[in-house]
């Protein structure tokens, strides 16, 4: 933290000195252009960094020891170029880790691969999709999820159950997505202001990402029982997992419909419903109470992941303040 003396010219104009390091680490000299942003009490000073996002931050990753995670954290991090360079021949396992891993994150393509490195680049621009767009797209994937996990469990139907849990991977890249966004518009009000959110809203945007991406991995966690369960199911549990299920959806519908609008009377109508949904699955557990130990077990996971998606939905609308869209 430093603090500045404000002093006024002969002219009338105030005045106030730049400290000599951030002035020479930005590149700037006399003439450069600072960009002013005005907000509750606060005046921020950054250098134009348009130029520099065109040109993207590069990392370098040379150690092939969680190759995956290191290209997953710097495109997190808002590197648009990462450069795999070990220092020796790349063997083709590590090619086919390189390509498993960017497969797994929108906007990556190898664009420079030879005998020692591999360049990877992101092509999608930071503010080409707006984050809130992004998220309710994810959100539309995860709801769809859930329906059909609900109805694969009632018809046991398991192809439809394995077309579900391919579909978290696509969450789970939106999700990724998202996580960059943020980051990037943190760092830089230039970039946030083109995605249309606010700093300040960073934080509860990243939660919301991150709820919506759970309530999707329950969901395929649903998926991922079915087949367990052999068919002949007791009809009475299956019918009260069903019910369960729906009371969650409804929940996170209305939580996801409340935060898009900005609508505190409907977000407050979800948080009302929290007792409701943990009846519901004590009811489910009563039932569960009197069957083989088996095929309790199994059954409780799903009743405990559909609860699960309806406590995500209840921590959606907590999200959900009172200023107008």
């Amino acid at each position: 933290m430093e603090y500045r003396r404000l002093q006024m010219s002969k002219g009338g104009s105030f005045l106030v000195s730049l400290p000599k390091d951030w002035v020479k680490s930005n590149g700037l000299q006399g003439g450069s252009v600072l960009k002013l942003t005005i907000s509750e009490g606060e005046l921020r000073i950054s250098a134009d960094a348009s130029g520099e996002l065109e040109k993207g931050a590069i990392s370098y990753i040379r150690q092939v020891e969680g190759l995956e995670r290191q290209i997953r954290s710097n495109y997190l991090f808002g590197s648009d170029t990462i450069v795999v360079e070990l220092g020796k021949r790349l063997t083709p396992a590590v090619r086919e880790e390189i390509k498993g891993a960017i497969q797994k994150l929108i906007g990556l393509e190898i664009v420079e691969e030879d005998r020692d490195t591999v360049t990877i680049q992101c092509l999608l621009q930071p503010t080409s999709m707006p984050v809130l767009s992004t998220i309710k797209r994810a959100y539309s994937l995860a709801a769809s999820m859930h329906r059909d996990a609900e109805e694969a469990l009632l018809s046991q139907d398991s192809e439809l159950s394995s077309s579900v849990v391919r579909r978290d991977d696509e969450v789970d890249r939106l999700y990724f997505l998202i996580v960059r966004q943020l980051r990037l518009a943190i760092r830089s009000p230039s970039v946030a202001e083109k995605l249309g959110i606010r700093p300040a809203e960073c934080l509860d945007m990243r939660m919301a990402a991150k709820y919506v991406e759970t309530i999707a991995d329950y969901a395929g966690a649903v998926a991922s029982s079915v087949p367990k369960l052999g068919g002949g199911t007791d009809s009475e549990l299956i019918d009260a997992l069903v019910s369960l299920s729906k009371q969650a959806y409804r929940i996170h519908e209305k939580a996801a419909s409340a935060l898009f609008k900005k609508d505190l009377a409907r977000a407050d109508s979800v948080l009302e419903e929290s007792k409701a949904l943990s009846q519901s699955l004590l009811s489910v557990n009563e039932l569960l109470m009197t069957k083989q130990p088996r095929i309790a077990a199994l059954l409780d996971s799903i009743a405990i992941y559909f609860y699960q998606i309806g406590a995500h939905g209840i921590d959606l609308a907590e999200l959900v303040s009172g200023t107008p869209a």
